[in-house]
């Protein structure tokens, strides 16, 4: 019997370890990735189109450039515009629900809701047609053109397509190459700070830089610059001709050199509009709303920052302590 133990101990181990095998779906073939429904190469694109409802977004591509015909022009973030078509490429379908489509109404897809489209520079025009939500949470009945199939497509590949204009806005009104700076200067309602670059020739985080008589080093540099960089609106940008810029409460100077020590000055304005800021470049087309709040802690990065408690939240010791614990009175003898 001794000599059946190690026998029936393999045997118990190799059940369970087929056991365990057959629940991770070891022995299950996966099914392979569903194919896109379209693939057009963007240098082919003239345009494309996000329709939801009566509402048209358009854009038109010249020369590798983007710009939004409808509703209206505005700043573009070429990276989103560019990856809208990504989005579109990855388009698939997760299952057929009819392959006939003989009642499109049935699926709501007589009058979609939403389509998106994609016009090619030799005529081609793909669409793709988003009906009813299905039953099934999380999915909608769709259709592609050129098919009369009725297919399941998620939610998530519906909401990668259907962007609005500020999703393709470029939202950052300053524009900083920072080994180009030599300088900046801050002056909001009065209150005004300059930095600049002492050493001329290197980079910006190895150089010494001098905020006002403070020297300032390289990596201590880039918060005011990141302050600048990263200022950006939630709201669509206007023409700077409709905005009123005139005796504005901020003002940003940039002094720039290029490669071959061309220098440069860059200035931005600013318009107070109650709890916003319209900043512009002089002589630029667009303005945009940024927070008054963001405005303010950018004027005063030149004030001394608190300094952190060592333990945040912890009550304040009482005067006179020295953290030293007083030692229990002893009893009189």
């Amino acid at each position: 019997m001794k000599r059946l133990i190690p026998t029936l101990l393999l045997v118990i181990i190799c059940i369970g370890g087929f056991w365990y095998a057959s629940s991770q779906d070891f022995f299950k073939e996966k099914k392979p990735e569903a194919a896109p429904i379209a693939k057009v190469k963007k240098e082919e694109v003239a345009s494309y189109s996000v329709k939801t409802g009566d509402t048209v977004l358009e854009m038109q591509q010249k020369d590798g450039k983007w710009t939004m015909s409808k509703p209206s022009p505005l700043p573009l973030n070429d990276y989103s515009a560019n990856g809208w078509i990504d989005s579109f490429n990855t388009i698939s379908k997760d299952a057929t629900i009819d392959a006939e489509g003989k009642d499109l109404a049935k699926y709501g897809l007589d009058k979609p809701q939403q389509q998106f489209s994609v016009k090619l520079s030799n005529g081609t025009v793909h669409t793709l047609s988003v009906g009813n939500a299905m039953l099934v949470q999380g999915y909608d009945y769709a259709m592609f053109s050129g098919s009369p199939e009725v297919f399941k497509l998620s939610d998530s590949q519906v909401k990668s397509l259907a962007k609005t204009p500020l999703d393709f806005m470029d939202k950052s009104p300053v524009k900083l190459d920072y080994e180009q700076v030599r300088g900046l200067t801050v002056d909001w309602k009065g209150h005004k700070w300059t930095l600049t670059k002492t050493d001329a020739d290197k980079k910006s985080y190895e150089a010494n830089w001098k905020l006002g008589d403070q020297e300032v080093k390289g990596a201590d540099s880039s918060k005011y610059l990141d302050k600048l960089q990263f200022l950006a609106t939630e709201q669509l940008a206007k023409k700077a001709a409709d905005v009123k810029l005139n005796a504005p409460e901020l003002r940003v100077e940039v002094k720039t050199a290029d490669i071959a020590g061309k220098e440069a000055t860059t200035v931005y304005v600013g318009k107070l509009d109650g709890e916003q800021v319209w900043v512009a470049q002089e002589g630029g087309e667009w303005a945009y709303a940024v927070p008054s709040a963001s405005i303010q802690e950018l004027s005063e990065l030149d004030k001394p920052q608190p300094a952190e408690s060592a333990t945040p939240g912890a009550p304040p010791a009482p005067a006179g302590s020295t953290g030293a614990q007083t030692p229990p009175a002893q009893p009189a003898k």
